[in-house]
């Protein structure tokens, strides 16, 4: 939409605002500090496992309510583990960005416990713990 001059456009945003800003590239900034942070605690998570982000869960999970926030997806044929985060239904559930953080750091983990068959805590020790 153009000004009453036909000139540029109008509104709060006259542009795209940048996609760091973005629920989206927010989502993806605090997804990428977890995934550094505990690949460097550990070189095999980085080797057996790539994490994937969807907007939404499955239908199917949706109705019976198991894996709302998170799922594991085995490789084909070797090939790496997939962590899956469901980025709506994390951010739905969180107050403000600290708390979607943890909650993203804390699926991870669970995630993590289940492919490698640990408990969470032998995957990061200060986890379930309030820093």
């Amino acid at each position: 939409m153009r000004d009453r001059h036909d000139r540029g456009r109008t509104g709060a945003f006259p542009g795209k605002l940048p996609y760091y800003r973005t629920s989206a590239g927010k989502f993806e900034r605090l997804t990428a500090i977890q995934m550094r942070r505990l690949w460097r605690k550990d070189s095999r998570f980085g080797r057996m496992v790539e994490v994937q982000i969807q907007e939404l869960p499955p239908f199917l999970c949706l109705e019976s309510g198991e894996n709302l926030y998170s799922a594991v997806k085995e490789g084909e044929k070797g090939g790496k583990f997939r962590i899956v985060l469901y980025s709506r239904t994390l951010a739905e559930n969180c107050a403000d960005e600290s708390s979607l953080n943890e909650a993203i750091e804390g699926e991870m983990v669970l995630r993590l416990a289940e492919i490698f068959n640990e408990r969470p805590e032998d995957i990061d020790p200060d986890f379930g713990f309030d820093s």
